[in-house]
This record gives structure tokens, sequence and C-alpha cells, in this order.
């Protein structure tokens, strides 16, 4: 949700910065923000992930420049990991810039001026992008796929036969579609390696994993020791934050 580039990771650019460090710290912060849940990065992902291989390789535990930013919204802090990338020498895609955009409206955060500022793009285009938005939700289709397909896609499809309904059964055939198709590409393998499987997902997306386990398929797939294990791991996340908030109050006179 925070990187706007599809690229996502560059694993060559995490080890230059990790090599780099030098037992040290960058300059630029990692920025985070709060979610009700737990701190989430919202820029700086490859130097959050350059401090993580440093420690892995070295054993070195370093401190981290981080900012937070504990009362933004979703949509702001989506908004500043846009502007924040907006500086970078690395430029953002047309596309990118507008799935980014997209997501701010599927998510319906903030006012048509404030998805501008926060995407980049024109307050005509937000505007043109809530209608859309309005017919494809009246053809049922769901604000999770819009985000998951992109702008472009939900442009095509409502421009597209206004007839044809993004059904349950439409849903249902296109997923044992793409079960033939992941079936074929790993046999076996999905089922009997399923920690490699997670993380060629994460790849793919850094969104995909938590959106997987928020679908209604994966919910009701769920058995009840699956069930009991996502309960017990929300619990030590609670803990684990509250713990860490007791400690920052302990030590804020540093």
């Amino acid at each position: 949700m925070f990187q706007p580039r599809e690229i996502g990771l560059d694993q060559e650019r995490i080890e230059e910065i990790s090599a780099g460090l030098n037992g040290g710290a960058l300059d630029e912060r990692v920025h985070v923000w709060w979610s009700g849940v737990r701190w989430i990065v919202i820029d700086g992902h490859h130097r959050h992930a350059a401090y993580t291989l440093r420690r892995e390789t070295s054993g070195e535990t370093l401190k981290v420049p981080v900012e937070a930013h504990p009362q933004f919204s979703l949509g702001e802090a989506m908004g500043a990991a846009a502007k924040i990338n907006s500086r970078e020498r690395v430029t953002i895609t047309r596309e990118e810039k507008g799935n980014n955009a997209w997501r701010l409206v599927c998510l319906g955060d903030g006012s048509i001026a404030q998805q501008a500022e926060w995407s980049g793009v024109s307050k005509a285009q937000i505007s043109i992008m809530r209608k859309t938005h309005e017919r494809l939700l009246k053809r049922r289709i769901k604000g999770p796929i819009m985000i998951d397909r992109g702008w472009d896609w939900c442009r095509e499809t409502d421009k597209g036969d206004t007839q044809r309904e993004f059904t349950p059964e439409a849903q249902e055939a296109m997923a044992q579609e793409w079960a033939v198709k992941i079936g074929k590409a790993l046999g076996g393998k999905a089922t009997e390696c399923p920690d490699i499987l997670a993380r060629a997902l994460e790849i793919i997306s850094l969104a995909l994993p938590a959106r997987l386990i928020e679908s209604d398929a994966f919910s009701d797939a769920l058995d009840g020791t699956g069930r009991k294990l996502l309960a017990e791991f929300d619990q030590c996340r609670i803990e684990e934050n509250e713990k860490g908030s007791i400690e920052v109050e302990e030590n804020e006179d540093f």
C-alpha cells in the first residue's frame, strides 16, 4: 500500500545500502505510521530492509533514525509516502501515479482536493476516478479487486459492456482459471513449500499476504487451528506494541 513503485523492493539496492552502513546509520529517516494495531513503514522500505540485512549478517545492533506519524489518517499516510518518493531520483511512472490515486479513491479517505494533493494528480482526474468507482460498485465489483487490478484495468472495464456484471459466478470462474494456471506452474510445490510461496507473494506485492488473510475465501478455508494461530499472532503483536509504548514512556526524558 505504501510502495508507490510497482517494482517493489530492489535486492541489489538493499545490499548496496547495507554495505555502506559501516556499523552506523543513514542520515535520511525511515518514516513510520501508526495503523491502530502496529507501526508500518510508509517510506524508507529499502533503508529498513538494509538495516535488517546488516543486523542479520553482522550481528550488530543499529540505531535507526525514524520519524513517526501517528496523527495521519490512512490517506494522509499514503499521500506522505507518495510525496517523499517524488523527491527521489527514480521516476514514478504515469501508471504508478494513477494507481496511487486510484487506491485513495477506492479507500474513500479524504476530499477530492486532499486526494489530488496526496497523489499528485489533478482534481479533475480524481473526480473522473470517483465516478468510475461508483459505476463499478454498481456492477458489484468489490473494492479490493479494483485496487488489485489497478486504474487502467478498471477504466477499461468501465468503458466496456455495461451489461456484463462482475458476479460471484464470474469471480468463481476466474478463480478456477487461475487455479489451473498456478497448478501448471508450481504443481505440488505450492503445498510442499508454503513459506517459499508466501515469500513469492510478498515479492509480488507487500500488501498481498495481508489482503489474502482479509479475503472471504481465505477466511472460509481456515480451519479451527488456523483461526487460533491468527488470533494468537494478533494478541502477541498487541502485547509487543503495548510493551514498546511503555518502554518509550519510561525513556522519554532521553
